[in-house]
């Protein structure tokens, strides 16, 4: 095999492990640090309910995989109640997954330290695109319920 080839095989090991590893982390986060929305989760002046209507986010939330609870973190395919301490709750499960899938989006940076650039900037450009859906469905997800808080709350939406 040339170089190039091993190197590829490395790369994917690398890029699967290091998202394997968030994912199984993740459920052991303290809440504490997903309390809050700051950036890359701050909402995007665009990021409005039509904005993902427009992009049909709903039809594509059932058929992406739900692996929430793969290693023992909690499904986000349906709410687990409707009080408000459950939406509280479903929201910090949707942060942390969210999160989960920016953290992997950066996972391909430690492959610069070894790919020639161009290597690095595919495995890069390709986990972005992997990752895009997943974000798409979790941000729109984040943002319903935090509309539903904050109605039932009396707050502006």
């Amino acid at each position: 095999m040339t170089v190039q080839v091993w190197l590829v095989a490395v790369d994917i090991v690398v890029v699967v492990t290091l998202s394997i590893g968030l994912g199984a982390t993740a459920p052991r986060w303290p809440d504490r640090w997903l309390d809050s929305d700051p950036f890359p989760l701050r909402r995007l002046p665009w990021e409005s309910a039509g904005f993902f209507r427009r992009l049909r986010v709903g039809r594509l939330a059932r058929r992406l995989p739900e692996l929430g609870a793969t290693f023992g973190g909690q499904a986000k395919s349906a709410l687990p109640g409707s009080s408000r301490s459950h939406l509280a709750d479903y929201l910090i499960e949707v942060r942390r997954a969210e999160w989960v899938h920016w953290l992997s989006v950066v996972s391909p940076l430690p492959l610069f330290l070894f790919n020639p650039w161009w290597l690095a900037l595919t495995f890069l450009l390709a986990v972005s695109a992997g990752n895009l859906p997943f974000l798409l469905v979790l941000r729109n997800n984040r943002f319903r319920i935090q509309r539903i808080i904050n109605h039932e709350e009396g707050a502006p939406t």
